[in-house]
């Protein structure tokens, strides 16, 4: 039977530094059982195997779901995100070197474990959408809004001749997910460019689109879902996602519910192949809670 170490040491590090966390790893591991730990643990050994590293990581993520939970219950009185515009949520959050490297990353990172919604979320793009790449001929791949760098890894690692390329508009995304990337060992495959593809439009098309929570970021998304049509090469297949009724420091755009973001796809041509929507939680009476919408497109 594995040990998996860095999930139990990741298990003890949360349970002292945020004690009414402690059972957070337990219910994962009870939901999700040794696939889950598995997958985990590799990306805690591959990432944090540093004791400070973790550490740091730990406090990130703590602090994000501290930040998350404050925002929703303010969200579920207004029924509404907190007014900024694009330039605003940049300065604050993408270009904020404290914010980006001490939570906002590392939070993102952890909570595609930590979260349910989100682990299912994963579950669904590597049992629906993977397949897709494999089966085609051309697997390059093009990650617009690439983040921490946990979407780009995975395709690379579940399609071993996938060829990819990733946009981002901070450089402190770049930085952290060329460090994921790496430290997987497959920087010779993939590329991250410091690009906005509304101001700068790539020339280039691909067989294989990805953009994850990225539409929830912006004040116009239907002009980003008309760009990313047009990135995506015809007979190709996208994987776009939104969260829903889910503030955040740097969401702009409500989407209610994922009929909205299926609206807009439909608008820009975009085929909807299937989708999948995941609740953070069972709400009580009508109140709103976090989800997450993941679409397979073409």
């Amino acid at each position: 039977m594995k040990s998996f170490q860095f999930v139990k040491r990741c298990e003890e590090m949360l349970s002292k530094m945020a004690p009414y966390m402690s059972s957070t790893v337990g219910k994962g591991r009870v939901a999700f059982g040794d696939m889950w730990e598995e997958s985990f643990d590799e990306t805690l050994q591959y990432l944090f195997s540093d004791q400070a590293r973790m550490e740091n990581a730990i406090e990130g993520y703590i602090r994000f779901a501290l930040e998350a939970t404050r925002l929703q219950k303010r969200f579920e009185k207004e029924r509404r995100y907190i007014p900024k515009s694009y330039q605003e949520a940049s300065e604050t959050v993408y270009h904020n070197e404290e914010y980006m490297l001490n939570l906002y990353l590392p939070g993102i990172l952890l909570s595609h474990y930590l979260w349910p919604h989100h682990y299912r979320q994963l579950s669904y793009f590597h049992d629906n959408f993977v397949p897709r790449v494999l089966a085609s001929a051309d697997k390059s791949f093009c990650d617009v809004g690439v983040g921490s760098g946990f979407y780009s890894r995975q395709l690379l690692s579940a399609s071993p001749t996938s060829i990819g390329i990733a946009f981002d508009i901070s450089t402190y995304a770049q930085s952290y997910a060329t460090q994921q990337v790496s430290a997987f060992g497959l920087l010779n495959r993939w590329q991250c460019k410091l690009q906005n593809v509304l101001t700068q439009n790539p020339e280039q098309t691909w067989p294989v689109v990805m953009s994850v929570e990225v539409l929830e970021h912006l004040e116009d998304p239907v002009s980003f879902l008309h760009q990313l049509r047009r990135m995506l090469r015809k007979g190709g297949v996208g994987f776009i996602t939104a969260a829903l009724t889910a503030p955040n420091e740097d969401h702009i755009y409500l989407y209610n519910c994922a009929e909205d973001v299926l609206l807009q796809l439909r608008m820009v041509g975009l085929e909807i192949i299937s989708y999948r929507t995941e609740r953070a939680y069972q709400p009580l009476n009508d109140e709103p809670v976090p989800q997450i919408a993941a679409f397979i497109v073409q």
